[in-house]
């Protein structure tokens, strides 16, 4: 793995967490705001809840396309911590890895988890080379 596939892997890390999921032109309302003051009360209600429904409905949608980038982001990690460290390290050890460098790293951003991680890669590289 070369560094650049690193640089592009923190890249793609910054946009997902960028990733809103607060949904745009629709907002939650109170369950006593009035749409039309010309229109009944149970009128208003009902579009109370169509509205609320359609918004929790696009924060599931877009809480989804965010997790499912971010589980795909994760894939290429484990995958390049593979091939970095090695030695047929397996996808489980790898996710180790990563999870015990994100504990340490992600107060500080995705950087500092690399950071983490380029020690603990290390570390296992030398620990898996049995020509020592």
């Amino acid at each position: 793995m070369t560094p650049i596939d690193w640089i592009d892997i923190q890249s793609e890390y910054h946009e997902m967490e960028r990733m809103s999921c607060v949904p745009a032109g629709i907002r939650k309302v109170r369950a006593d705001h009035v749409f039309d003051e010309n229109q009944s009360v149970l009128w208003n209600r009902k579009q109370v809840e169509d509205n609320n429904q359609r918004f929790q409905e696009e924060v599931a949608r877009l809480n989804t396309e965010k997790n499912k980038r971010r589980d795909a982001i994760y894939e290429k990690i484990y995958k390049a911590i593979q091939d970095e460290v090695g030695h047929g390290l397996t996808r489980k050890k790898a996710v180790v890895l990563w999870n015990l460098a994100y504990e340490r790293g992600h107060a500080y951003g995705i950087k500092e988890v690399k950071s983490y991680l380029d020690e603990l890669m290390e570390l296992a590289a030398l620990l898996l080379d049995d020509m020592r």
